[in-house]
């Protein structure tokens, strides 16, 4: 059997619809972080059915995804399983379905993650196209510094990603 990684980023949805791709588009750049071999980068788009056997074993997981819960596009939320499934009516996301039922999955085998975090972004812009919304674009830096704080990286995002002349800011270019 593979040795796999303790920690774990995932980022799910659809980059052909907007925002909802931003947990696509945090993956591709966490991709490209000088990360240590105690972690892994899987980028789940929309596809969660094999996302149960991907999450097994780990100890620390967050996923970033995008939700609807009527606030201010780019705002971020820190949500556990256990709140999402708390929820009356439905999930603020169809992503969320996939991923407790994926959790429910390892749960069932005997082989569940140990920490689970979900990172959930504002959505704004819905509409189609590959772009973030301006409001969401803004708030990818704080997601993932927030997404690093959470595997306990100890990596300050602003030396490793490219920074822009014009701001001297890291340029995230999605």
């Amino acid at each position: 059997m593979v040795a796999r990684a303790p920690k774990l980023f995932v980022g799910v949805g659809n980059v052909l619809a907007g925002d909802d791709g931003v947990g696509v588009r945090a993956a591709e750049i966490m991709m490209g972080l000088p990360l240590t071999p105690d972690v892994d980068v899987y980028e789940a788009g929309t596809a969660l059915l094999e996302l149960a056997a991907v999450l097994e074993l780990r100890e620390r997981v967050v996923v970033v995804d995008a939700i609807d819960a009527g606030a201010e596009p780019g705002q971020i939320f820190r949500l556990r399983p256990e709140q999402i499934r708390s929820q009356e009516g439905l999930p603020l996301s169809l992503h969320q379905l996939g991923l407790l039922h994926a959790l429910d999955e390892t749960h069932l085998r005997g082989r569940a993650p140990g920490e689970v975090v979900l990172l959930a972004v504002q959505v704004g812009n819905l509409s189609g196209g590959m772009k973030l919304s301006p409001a969401v674009k803004a708030s990818l830096l704080r997601l993932l510094e927030a997404a690093v704080d959470e595997l306990d990286l100890g990596l300050d995002l602003r030396d490793c990603l490219p920074v822009s002349p014009a701001s001297r800011e890291p340029a995230l270019n999605r």
